[in-house]
């Protein structure tokens, strides 16, 4: 995925989950329909469609596969997931088993939780070996209690878990594999793959994408 000469502005978590539930459908969506389904109002869905026509977007034409194809790079270049806390933690079991643990921990504490890439890529277009996982989840995890000891940093980690507020965020997304924990939406996959670095990453995000403007899903 190449760099997008963009704005900084960060999107709100609305015009995210827009975005979002865009990249997925191959048929045009009504601005009214959308409001209804995301319970917004129908000014701020003209909001959304007016902010993202400025990036060059035809939303009456959205449902296209370019058009979803430049939504996944402006949400790169855009999204900002809303951040309570990022905890690292560092295990030695492969990198799919340690995420697939770090989901159950979670999960067996009330918290709704979603796996996003490296290992959330591995179930829709995979392409290189996870060796870092980011987890967003609702509550603070504690997953020493399950063999894993805290890391000083990202350099030092194997699994990022990030408290976010955004209950969206953590909807589950059914990857063409069945993955053993709840996997992130596939734009979110793309960001992290994007914002954790990597000549191999950029290329994994990439193929992410294709997978994403060639499968669309009826919604």
């Amino acid at each position: 995925m190449e760099a997008m000469t963009l704005g900084t502005r960060r999107w709100g978590a609305a015009t995210s989950q827009v975005v979002r539930a865009l990249t997925l459908r191959p048929t045009p969506s009504l601005q009214v329909d959308l409001a209804q389904e995301f319970g917004v109002s129908q000014p701020r869905i003209s909001q959304i469609g007016r902010l993202l026509s400025a990036e060059g977007v035809r939303f009456a034409e959205v449902h296209e596969a370019d058009q979803r194809a430049l939504l996944a790079y402006l949400y790169v270049a855009h999204h900002r997931p809303q951040v309570l806390r990022e905890t690292y933690w560092y295990g030695l079991d492969r990198q799919l088993e340690q995420a697939e643990l770090a989901a159950e921990r979670l999960e067996a504490t009330g918290a709704h939780v979603v796996v996003s890439a490296d290992a959330g890529p591995d179930y829709v277009a995979p392409y290189r070996s996870p060796t870092l996982s980011v987890v967003y989840s609702d509550t603070p995890p504690d997953l020493g209690a399950v063999g894993f000891v805290p890391a000083l940093g990202l350099g030092d980690a194997s699994i990022v878990v990030r408290e976010v507020t955004d209950p969206s965020l953590l909807e589950p997304w059914a990857p063409p594999r069945a993955a053993p924990f709840p996997v992130a939406h596939p734009l979110q996959q793309v960001w992290d793959l994007c914002h954790l670095g990597g000549v191999d990453r950029k290329e994994a995000a990439d193929r992410v994408v294709r997978y994403l403007v060639m499968h669309p899903e009826e919604r």
